[in-house]
């Protein structure tokens, strides 16, 4: 049986993330903005916090990929379980009527 819970949590899990990448986001933009530096500080800063964004970005995603790699390995044994499961019954129940 699929636990639809399950799916909700993944898709929680994506929108946290999203929702937080996009907060430092503009962290990062109001912070350069009302910083006095100068013209090459400001493209430096800028540089930084977009590698940063960047970085976070690629681990949210790995984190995501993985994530979602467990859930369908997790389903896969679950349906090859019930898979098994039905091939031993109606084995069970053909060698019953050869009997």
């Amino acid at each position: 049986m699929i636990d639809i819970n399950q799916n909700f949590k993944g898709m929680k899990e994506s929108k946290l993330i999203g929702g937080l990448i996009a907060a430092t986001a503009i962290g990062v933009a109001i912070g350069l903005l009302l910083a006095p530096s100068t013209g090459q500080q400001t493209r430096k800063k800028i540089l930084d916090g977009s590698l940063k964004l960047k970085d976070d970005f690629m681990s949210s995603v790995d984190a995501s990929i993985e994530a979602l790699r467990k859930q369908v390995n997790s389903r896969i044994d679950q349906l090859a379980k019930g898979g098994k499961d039905v091939v031993n019954s109606a084995s069970e129940k053909a060698k019953v009527k050869d009997m």
